[in-house]
């Protein structure tokens, strides 16, 4: 078949060439597609339409409502994704920010009333839960990850249409500085989402959950066609602890900083990897922190955290505020023209 395809091009080049020269361009007709081309988009299309009838049905319109005035009134629409067999639901903080009330529609039809777990504005999270048999729902593992260029399916409920599915692929990871939420990680995807998909999931050819779809880049900006999602390891970690203990736990290091001057101070150190990537500089160790008893100190460089990169103030507020209080990581730091590794056990941010 390669060699099919060698001689259609030389066809086609030869034909346009000879149009050139007789001073004009001579129309061509392309050649059929090649059976192996075609095989390769029939098993693809054939993969999008096993996922969306099997992860489909996990996929919910959240209705929310509110009284005013003694009248029960719809306050917005958006999606959900049904992620344990329970029914416990995943969704946006600010699809249900403002609800009393909250209704599920399945796509079979039903209509189920759901009550509020917990809520985490922080990460623009929120989890419900609903009683129904024969509920569809699609896994939520922390431990999967997205990819730069994997091919992700986005579902929800755009603009009142109803069940939704479009297709893209992962555009960036860790992305943050977006005003958002507080806490910042997302997934970029060019995936079309639209008012309603909030809250739905983006998900992977297995049919695994990547990231819960949170928002869309706003076209004054110039980002159209951009849109994010919180990743799957954040919204395990929230649901954990909202199921848990009604409230997110997270960690605390206990230092203030700044990042003004760190990437010229590590371009001039020529720190392998690190040039050109803006990181963190402390300013203050707060005495008896657990950054105080791990040893940091003022003016040292904030590398990474738990083996994540620090690039911004998002990445090192979300970075600590993913570890469970308690636990034990790394903090590296550069200071005095050396990297250092520095043991530290987080207590609970208050």
């Amino acid at each position: 078949m390669r060699g099919n395809r060698s001689l259609h091009l030389v066809a086609v080049l030869g034909l346009v060439t000879a149009g050139l020269g007789a001073g004009r361009l001579v129309p061509t007709v392309a050649p059929p597609a090649t059976e192996d081309a075609l095989a390769v988009a029939r098993t693809l299309s054939s993969a999008y339409q096993r996922l969306a009838k099997r992860v489909g049905p996990a996929v919910v319109l959240v209705k929310t409502y509110r009284s005013q005035n003694g009248r029960r009134r719809n306050v917005q629409d958006g999606s959900g994704v049904i992620v344990r067999r329970d029914g416990v639901i995943v969704t946006n903080d600010h699809v249900v920010r403002s609800a009393e009330e909250f209704v599920v529609v399945l796509t079979d039809g039903r209509r189920l009333p759901a009550r509020m777990v917990g809520t985490d504005r922080d990460t623009d999270l929120a989890v419900l839960k609903v009683d129904a048999d024969g509920l569809v729902h699609a896994p939520l593992d922390a431990d999967v990850q997205a990819s730069v260029g994997e091919i992700v399916l986005a579902m929800g409920n755009p603009l009142g249409l109803g069940h939704t599915v479009t297709s893209g692929i992962v555009s960036g990871l860790g992305r943050t500085d977006l005003n958002v939420a507080f806490y910042e990680d997302f997934i970029q995807t060019d995936a079309a989402i639209n008012p309603g998909n909030s809250g739905g999931p983006l998900i992977n050819l297995e049919g695994e959950v990547l990231g819960i779809n949170t928002a869309v880049g706003m076209a004054r900006n110039g980002d159209a066609g951009i849109a994010f999602a919180i990743p799957s390891h954040m919204v395990r970690r929230v649901m954990d602890d909202l199921l848990r203990y009604g409230v997110v736990k997270r960690g605390f290091l206990g230092v203030t900083n700044y990042r003004w001057g760190a990437e010229r101070r590590l371009r001039q150190a020529h720190l392998d990897g690190y040039e050109g990537v803006s990181s963190i500089i402390v300013q203050e160790v707060e005495l008896g922190t657990p950054a105080d008893r791990a040893g940091l100190e003022e003016n040292d460089i904030i590398l990474s955290i738990h083996g994540l990169r620090i690039t911004d103030q998002k990445s090192f507020r979300t970075a600590i505020a993913d570890v469970p209080p308690g636990a034990r990581t790394t903090v590296r730091v550069w200071r005095d023209g050396e990297q250092l590794a520095l043991p530290v056990t987080v207590t609970l941010r208050e």
